[in-house]
C-alpha cells in the first residue's frame, strides 16, 4: 500500500464530483454557497456531504475503490475561501495508519471539469481518461 498525499487530493475531487452527479443544486448550495460543509464516508462507502443547506447522501466507493487501500473512513471539512476557492481538511483512516491533507481548489473550475453524461461514462470505464486525471491534479493543486 502505497498511498500518496496527490492521489488523495484527486480522490477528494472524485467524491465532490460524485456528490455533483447525485444532486447538482445541493451540492452547489452546500459547496460554493453555505459557509462550511463536511463530507463523511464511513467503512461500506456511504458518503454524507452535509451543511446549512441540508444533507446529501451517496456512494462514495468508485473514488475510493482507486486508492488500493481498505478505507475505514474519510472526514472532510470545506470552508468557502475567496472567489471561488474552497478550502479542505482531510483525514482518510485507511488499514493501519491516518493520512491527513489540506488545500484549496476553485469550485466552479472542478464542476466544470467534469460534469453530466461525459463524466458519469468515463467514471464508470474500467481506464480513467488521463487527461481528465491531469485536470483534476491540476485542480487540486498537484
Amino acid at each position: 500500500m502505497d498511498v500518496k498525499r496527490a492521489e488523495l487530493k484527486v480522490t477528494i475531487a472524485k467524491l465532490v464530483e460524485l456528490a455533483y452527479s447525485t444532486d447538482n443544486d445541493l451540492t452547489v448550495k452546500l459547496m460554493a454557497k453555505s459557509g462550511s460543509t463536511k463530507l463523511t464516508i464511513d467503512q461500506n462507502g456511504k458518503a454524507t456531504l452535509s451543511g446549512a443547506a441540508g444533507n446529501l447522501t451517496f456512494s462514495g466507493s468508485p473514488a475510493l475503490e482507486q486508492i488500493g487501500a481498505n478505507i475505514k473512513r474519510v472526514s472532510i471539512s470545506f470552508t468557502r475561501g475567496s472567489d471561488n476557492n474552497v478550502k479542505y481538511t482531510a483525514t482518510f483512516s485507511l488499514e493501519i495508519i491516518s493520512m491527513s491533507v489540506s488545500g484549496e481548489f476553485d469550485i466552479e473550475a472542478l464542476i466544470l471539469s467534469c460534469s453530466g453524461l461525459l463524466c458519469r461514462a468515463a467514471s464508470a470505464m474500467k481506464g480513467r481518461n488521463q487527461a481528465l486525471e491531469h485536470q483534476y491534479q491540476q485542480i487540486m493543486g498537484n
